[in-house]
């Protein structure tokens, strides 16, 4: 018996009209290929092992569309089917359109591979072992009943047994379509050049199957418009946090750049801004420059700090703009939210709000902003553009951008880019 907890974001089986009667139907289970090994094998970067994970499923996911339903996601793998008895679809065609997804799938994989592997930003065995993840697809015809408990579908019968053993099989290969006989039979296979074998199981005997080899898919092409994976921004963004989770929450341990009170001596900051300051708001401070240098903010202004860390610069807009103004501080880190939020209720600074998010989203509404303020994090942003545009989307017209960062004066290769270290130290 297999069960899945009902999940609004996927496309799952439709309750409608079903009941404990017995249904004809095509399962499926894609599984990746060696993934007990990498996961354990990573378990120091258990966190970059999971992203990998999830990138390559949620790849797959985006191909399972109707006629075809999810009945769960079962860690590296995915459980789905088709109904082989609605008349509103008709077999012959459909059957046709399943053996086109089913190499679809290879497709998408192969290519989402080759992509995590050219956008890599750090040495973990994680990231170095992606490309010995494979993927294998089993399919299986038989009746099934489908029914609900709760909140729960179930699904029973002799199918999703079946379905399931297969994927422990005598195969010596890592990446394959396996058939058994009635799926082969239901399926326009004609083409394709199969292997016939017999798997032999204690409790359910002999099943024949039918195995396919996919051909290699055409090489991956990378746009250069094309947006990086969601695992390169997620990896590189976690990495980052990590070294400001400690400039957070142990200042005192010294990083590779400035911090505190003796940075804002650096940078030009007045005494006045900072009078009254408790240390606490100061020690954790960690800009590139000083934003305020092309103007004070004038009351009456709304203000946003765009990575505001533990909010020195929120704390210093907020006594510029008066209670008449606004300042929303956003930063991605959190525990640099969290101080930041202890430091503007430490002041009672009851204009200032501090929201998590990330530059290139920005949880502010549009042209809210007189003032856009940010002070050494567009560098550690791997989407410039995309923050650019959310500074233009939330300035008013006419109103500011003070920023104070980091520049270069000749392009970044892209191995650098793809080099978490240089990021983070």
């Amino acid at each position: 018996m297999a069960s899945v907890r009902r999940n609004p974001e996927i496309s799952e089986v439709d309750p409608q009209g079903l009941d404990d009667s017995q249904r004809e139907a095509m399962f499926f289970i894609a599984d990746i290929s060696g993934y007990t090994k990498f996961i354990f094998s990573n378990e120091k970067e258990i966190s970059h092992s999971q992203m990998v994970i999830r990138e390559l499923i949620t790849t797959l996911l985006e191909k399972i569309v109707e006629p075809l339903q999810i009945i769960r996601i079962e860690g590296d793998a995915i459980f789905f089917f088709v109904f082989k008895d609605d008349p509103k679809t008709p077999w012959d065609a459909l059957s046709e359109q399943i053996t086109l997804k089913l190499e679809l799938f290879f497709k998408v994989f192969a290519h989402k591979m080759a992509e995590l592997n050219l956008h890599k930003v750090c040495h973990c065995t994680a990231c170095i072992n992606i490309e010995n993840l494979k993927l294998k697809v089993v399919v299986h015809s038989g009746p099934a009943a489908f029914y609900r408990v709760n909140d729960y579908q179930e699904l029973t019968g002799t199918s999703p047994i079946v379905i399931h053993r297969l994927l422990k099989n005598s195969l010596n290969s890592d990446e394959y379509l396996m058939f058994t006989e009635p799926a082969y039979n239901d399926l326009t296979l004609s083409d394709k050049k199969v292997e016939e074998g017999v798997e032999s199981y204690d409790d359910i005997g002999d099943i024949n199957t039918f195995v396919y080899y996919p051909d290699p898919p055409e090489p991956y092409v990378h746009l250069s418009n094309s947006k990086p994976p969601a695992i390169f921004l997620e990896t590189l963004r976690a990495e980052v946090s990590k070294e400001y989770a400690q400039v957070a929450t142990n200042p005192e341990l010294g990083f590779h750049f400035h911090t505190g009170r003796r940075l804002t001596e650096l940078l030009g900051y007045k005494d006045e801004w900072l009078e009254d300051l408790p240390e606490r708001v100061i020690e954790s401070f960690a800009g590139t420059g000083n934003p305020f240098d092309p103007g004070e903010l004038n009351p009456g202004e709304n203000v946003v700090d765009a990575g505001c860390g533990a909010g020195l610069d929120c704390l210093i807009s907020s006594r510029m703009v008066g209670e008449g103004g606004q300042v929303i501080g956003v930063d991605m880190t959190d525990e640099m939210v969290e101080k930041a939020t202890i430091n503007s209720a430490t002041m009672k600074s009851e204009n200032v709000s501090i929201r998590e998010g990330v530059l290139e989203e920005l949880p502010v509404e549009d042209e809210w902003a007189d003032v856009v303020i940010s002070n050494g994090a567009i560098n550690l942003a791997p989407q410039k553009e995309a923050v650019f545009r959310e500074f233009y989307r939330v300035v008013k017209p006419g109103g500011r951008v003070h920023l104070s960062d980091i520049l270069v004066d000749r392009p970044i290769p892209d191995a650098a880019k793809r080099n978490i270290e240089l990021w983070t130290g």
